[in-house]
């Protein structure tokens, strides 16, 4: 799966071992996991086959979570474009999307960049 990143700090701190562990505290392991298991995805339909990642739609976004770790993003269309998921239905519209923008990424609830500020 690529990604696209809503915020650049949020790039930065998901992208730096360092700042995510700092960030994520008692839950960097499952933070870790989390990123690289989205990032090996070839495609959303994917991330459905593991048992380990807990998906949702909430209000528009994506929800993808391991224990107490919570990536809130939006599939990407061909072009770019974040797409909206309705429900947890419409997620079979966007089986295929192979990119994400990633929007937020919490620990406990509360952003990582809340943490590292």
């Amino acid at each position: 799966m690529q990604f696209a990143w809503l915020d650049a700090q949020l790039q930065g701190c998901c992208a730096s071992k360092g700042l995510l562990r700092s960030a994520a505290g008692a839950q960097a392991e499952a933070a870790e996991d989390l990123l690289c298991v989205v990032s090996q995805a070839p495609r959303l339909e994917s991330l459905a086959t593991f048992q380990s990642v807990r998906i949702d739609v909430k209000a528009g976004d994506l929800t993808l979570s391991i224990e107490e770790v919570d990536m809130y993003a939006r599939p990407l269309s061909s072009d770019g474009v974040p797409c909206t998921l309705m429900d947890r239905a419409s997620l079979l519209d966007h089986a295929l999307t192979q990119a994400l923008l990633i929007r937020d990424l919490r620990v406990r609830g509360q952003s990582i960049l809340r943490c590292t500020s």
